[in-house]
């Protein structure tokens, strides 16, 4: 038997459009070599993954009606091969609609292998061919035709052992598929066909794959079902969250399929760097859009919780123009079809909007008195409170993310609410006499707790800060940390300077002061500095001079440095007529020479001390914020009641 003279015909631009860059992850590829089996009348198809590293290899291997040497050239070689117009039609031998429509799909596989093999078999003689993307480029570019290398002498790996069918091998894999190229390929094929049935299946290796295997049907906490409302699928919903739409006429001649539903968490909708929020689009069987979403403007919250996925095979219909872009991976989008989808589409979105909120607000309070401190909170509440209070966790509901981000605005909305609460009731004060002092001792009671539930919260919050700084962070990084924020955040020096701020007048004037002292000084000493700057908290006035970290000094020169600045604003302080008590923070890379010793330490600090002058280094600084707000949380052992209840939110788990 001859050599057969393979030719692929192709050019340069569609290489690279429709071949090389079609797509960019492997579940997309395959999608196309499983859309060639369903076509070919297949009863299986097997993906299997070979190797590992450079030597990884995809082998898909099917049992269709394979082809001979002529339609292997004629068909599969011939780029824009249209199926449909040339053989049998819409329906394959089998009356399977077909789903390849332009013959470019098989260039897909170019995106991610750089040497295809094929084999084939039909009328009991098995044929194959290599194609390499290096020399199609070559002789391309060369304006000349290639030709295929036949392949003669099959290895027994490769054999077709079917009647009838057809083997596709990928290597030389790129190398930005090949760290993903087995991560969840079951699952991620799954998403993208619904055609497995009795008479087809799709294997990955060796495993079949189901439409269980999408593994997000668990997520939906409510679903709008377009044909098949009992299916099991959805089971897990209750018939309240599982809405029968019996009308899916997308228009008078189209309709839909399927379903678009939104799931409790959407965290849970990103799984790794996949994300799964998205509405997808079907066309016989297969993806046809990756999401339609993204031709919507819709920037309610409900849409981050959504997933779906809608077949219309009306976008597909053979004696129509066909719908898809030349990637197809996209609609022309104004096809009357394409139009009439993406209007009904919208209106179920914000039919879904409408029933998620409705829902929420229904289970909102439910869900918070879940927690028994938030019920017997409410049972507390009286009149107008108490409905206002429920409808507070209603809202809530509609707008939680996950359960972290419910319990955080379960606190912060309690602490608002008694905010409000409390000024309301000071309107019982307007009738206060000697008779009913009391009630103002209960509101001052209410309004202290309150405040101290609110100054707890910060402590807490600050803690959490710095435990993460000391977690994530090295040395180096503590010191530009601190560089950078030590000015607008003057609690990790002092927890009462956390509204620390300045007047103009002061600040312009003393400013202006610094300047003036910063031209006098030594150029050694303005190298040692980084940055000095004033601020006002708690009464007094505060300079902060920060050292560059490679700088080492001592007390007396650092005394002479900076007793200077303080002065110049006590001038100011006094000019000014304020309080001219000034204290001064120098923060330092490593601790000063005289420190040798605790004795000489302890030393430079009393001579330091009369001035009001602290050096600290930053790692000490880091240390002591932490230790004083550590301290302030285990010594407020006397929990007022809004204490007690936020506590009671954090260790609350959702069951």
């Amino acid at each position: 038997m001859s050599t057969p003279n393979y030719e692929l015909k192709i050019d340069l631009n569609a290489l690279n459009h429709l071949g090389l860059n079609l797509y960019s992850n492997v579940p997309a590829v395959l999608s196309e070599l499983i859309a060639n089996a369903w076509d070919a009348d297949a009863g299986e198809v097997h993906l299997n993954i070979r190797g590992n590293g450079n030597k990884t290899k995809i082998v898909v291997k099917d049992d269709g009606c394979g082809m001979d040497a002529r339609e292997l050239n004629d068909k599969f070689l011939t780029v824009g091969y249209q199926r449909r117009k040339n053989i049998r039609g819409d329906l394959t031998p089998n009356q399977r609609k077909v789903m390849g429509r332009k013959g470019i799909g098989k260039l897909s596989v170019f995106s991610v292998a750089d040497y295809i093999q094929i084999y084939t078999r039909k009328n009991g003689t098995t044929v194959g061919l290599e194609l390499d993307v290096k020399l199609i480029r070559r002789d391309i570019e060369k304006n000349k035709p290639h030709h295929p290398k036949p392949i003669t002498d099959i290895s027994p790996d490769y054999k077709v052992t079917s009647e009838t069918g057809t083997i596709i091998v990928l290597s030389k894999l790129k190398k930005r598929i090949l760290s993903s190229i087995g991560k969840n390929l079951r699952k991620r094929i799954a998403r993208r066909f619904s055609v497995s049935s009795e008479d087809f299946h799709v294997l990955v290796n060796d495993k079949p794959v189901r439409l269980s295997d999408r593994d997000y049907f668990s997520k939906l906490e409510y679903a709008l079902v377009y044909n098949d409302p009992e299916h099991p699928h959805f089971a897990h919903l209750s018939k309240k969250n599982r809405i029968a739409r019996r009308n899916h006429d997308v228009s008078e001649n189209y309709q839909v399929k399927g379903w678009i539903g939104l799931v409790k968490e959407s965290g849970s909708l990103q799984e790794g760097d996949e994300n799964l929020n998205k509405l997808s689009i079907l066309m016989r069987g297969k993806i046809a859009s990756e999401d339609i979403l993204e031709t919507f403007r819709e920037g309610g919250l409900y849409t981050k919780f959504l997933i779906g996925e809608l077949e219309a095979d009306f976008l597909d219909l053979s004696d129509r123009d066909d719908i898809a872009t030349s990637s197809r991976q996209d609609f022309l989008r104004d096809d009357e079809r394409f139009v009439a989808l993406r209007k009904f589409i919208g209106k179920e979105l914000k039919f879904l909007e409408q029933v998620r909120a409705k829902y929420k607000r229904e289970e909102g309070v439910k869900r918070a008195e879940e927690i028994p401190e938030i019920k017997e909170w409410l049972r507390a509440l009286r009149g107008d409170a108490h409905k206002a209070a429920k409808k507070l966790f209603a809202r809530i509901n509609t707008i939680v993310i996950d359960d972290e981000h419910r319990r955080t605005l379960y606190k912060h909305g309690v602490l608002a609410f008694e905010h409000l609460h409390h000024k309301e009731k000071l309107n019982e004060l307007d009738d206060l006499n000697i008779h009913n002092l009391e009630v103002a001792v209960r509101l001052f009671s209410e309004l202290d707790d309150i405040e101290a539930s609110w100054y707890y919260q910060i402590t807490r919050g600050r803690l959490d800060i710095i435990r993460k700084l000391k977690e994530h962070v090295d040395g180096d990084a503590y010191e530009k940390f601190v560089q950078r924020h030590i000015y607008s955040h003057l609690w990790l020096l002092d927890p009462s300077w956390d509204r620390a701020t300045e007047t103009a007048h002061m600040e312009k004037s003393i400013s202006k002061a610094f300047s003036k002292l910063s031209k006098k000084i030594p150029e050694e000493e303005k190298r040692g500095r980084i940055d000095i700057r004033y601020k006002k908290s708690s009464g007094k006035h505060i300079i902060i001079e920060l050292k560059r970290p490679s700088v080492r000094t001592d007390t007396i020169s650092l005394l002479g440095q900076v007793d200077k600045y303080r002065q110049a604003v006590r001038e100011e302080a006094r000019q000014a007529g304020d309080n001219d008590t000034v204290e001064t923070i120098c923060l330092v890379g490593c601790p000063l020479r005289d420190w040798d010793t605790p004795e000489r330490k302890e030393e430079s600090e009393k001579t330091l001390q009369p001035k009001n002058i602290r050096v600290v280094t930053y790692q000490q600084l880091i240390r002591d914020a932490e230790i004083s707000y550590k301290n302030y949380l285990e010594k407020s052992e006397e929990k007022g009641r809004i204490n007690r209840l936020l506590e009671a939110i954090d260790q609350h788990t959702s069951s």
